[in-house]
């Protein structure tokens, strides 16, 4: 693993460094609009910046002129895989270091007193590299791309109501690697394959807010279920003549790959209430038909493919945050996560090997003027330590482990224009 000494404090002083340096120079004392929410909170109901585009587009009906937010995520992931061969016992260890750079934009714009157009754009992207590990039969790297698009019109029914309808475009590329034994072809050193697709999907969601008042807002956003087929090839190299044989007879060399998966239907629940004295909370209830999730791998075992569907669990998740202004010009947040198991210890693969999540976060805002402002978001976010156990591999025997350290962190830093 590619380490770097004091992670966690280097990140605390990117964080903190621009908002002490920002402090110093605030000398006017423009009137804070928005706010920051820690980590993953404040989603279905703020509706008070360009980002409700993003998380419940109906807020967008609150907006009297257009708002915009661009914002830079940086993801850093350290995680430690600790197993074990049945064959022996003998242990091994898989340590990953890996930095992700995510943009995203938002944009609220009023037609007229009653219609609203917003617009997303968001990137994400992750990927895995365990190297030389006993696994490598089943997964060696892979890397996952997806960028998404979502235009919103918004209706405000009553003072007191809006409605929005939104599509989901959504373009995704996938990358696979995992290492072939060539045990039809003895004194072979291992083959390789490698899995390429990608295609592009339509999906919807609905959404409304309700302003009981001045103070209070609740939030209800539903998201479609998607699925998307994604075409592509399997390339095969260093193929014993043998192995080289058997998967031309079955087919599997130069035929086209088609690759389907399912991501399940949402739904997302929220409250925002403003206290007299300016302090604020936000919850958000998320549910997620995580039962109907589908995905599809392929392995090579020896001797073929197979396909391994895992029995996932529906997914509960909930977030809260408390904000307060510091003064004029800076408000603060804190806030935190937490999900539900994703499926059961016997039925996790290796290629998915989800858990439960909590996360923590701090979050700042610094008004620069009247129409900008600037976010800091720090959390730190930890995964279970997802125990497996794999089927047998030829020659190897069964590999069964579990993380020992998980860890990710997460920088986002935002300019937004004229919120509320």
């Amino acid at each position: 693993m590619r380490r770097t000494g004091g992670v966690f404090s280097h990140w605390v002083r990117c964080l903190l460094t621009p908002l002490w340096l920002a402090s110093t120079i605030a000398l006017t004392s423009p009137t804070l609009s928005a706010r920051p929410y820690a980590g993953f909170s404040g989603l279905a109901a703020s509706a008070d910046s360009a980002a409700t585009a993003g998380t419940n587009p109906a807020g967008a009906t609150r907006f009297d002129r257009s708002a915009q937010k661009i914002e830079l995520n940086i993801i850093q992931s350290e995680s430690t895989w600790d197993g074990r061969l049945s064959s022996g016992d003998r242990e091994v260890t898989s340590e990953d270091s890996t930095t992700l750079v995510v943009p995203s934009g938002y944009l609220v714009k009023p037609l007229n007193d009653d219609l609203a157009f917003s617009f997303t754009v968001l990137g994400f992207g992750y990927s895995d590299d365990f190297g030389n590990w006993p696994g490598r039969y089943f997964i060696e790297s892979y890397e996952a791309v997806s960028i998404s698009a979502f235009p919103s019109l918004a209706y405000e029914l009553t003072d007191q109501l809006s409605v929005a309808a939104s599509l989901s475009l959504t373009y995704a590329s996938f990358t696979q690697e995992r290492v072939i034994a060539n045990l039809l072809d003895p004194g072979f050193a291992d083959g390789s394959s490698e899995l390429e697709t990608d295609g592009f999907d339509v999906g919807f969601s609905l959404s409304s807010l309700y302003e009981y008042s001045d103070r209070t807002r609740f939030g209800l956003v539903y998201m479609s279920e998607l699925d998307p087929t994604q075409d592509g090839e399997a390339k095969f190299r260093g193929l014993g003549p043998n192995t080289e044989q058997v998967l031309e007879q079955a087919g599997f060399i130069g035929a086209d790959v088609e690759v389907k998966s399912t991501t399940p239907q949402a739904l997302l629940l929220g409250l925002y209430h403003e206290f007299t004295n300016d302090h604020a909370i936000t919850f958000d209830l998320i549910w997620s038909d995580f039962s109907e999730f589908e995905l599809s791998e392929y392995y090579f075992d020896g001797e073929q493919f197979t396909a391994n569907t895992a029995e996932w669990q529906d997914l509960w998740a909930a977030s809260a945050s408390y904000g307060w202004p510091v003064n004029d010009r800076w408000q603060m947040s804190v806030g935190g996560f937490v999900s539900s198991d994703m499926v059961e210890d016997e039925d996790r693969i290796f290629t998915l090997r989800l858990d439960s999540i909590w996360s923590v976060g701090i979050a700042a805002e610094w008004q620069w003027t009247a129409e900008k402002a600037v976010e800091f978001n720090f959390s730190y976010m930890t995964l279970g330590d997802a125990p497996i156990v794999s089927p047998m591999i030829p020659g190897l025997g069964s590999v069964s482990g579990e993380y020992s350290e998980r860890d990710i962190f997460m920088l986002r830093i935002g300019l937004k224009w004229n919120s509320l």
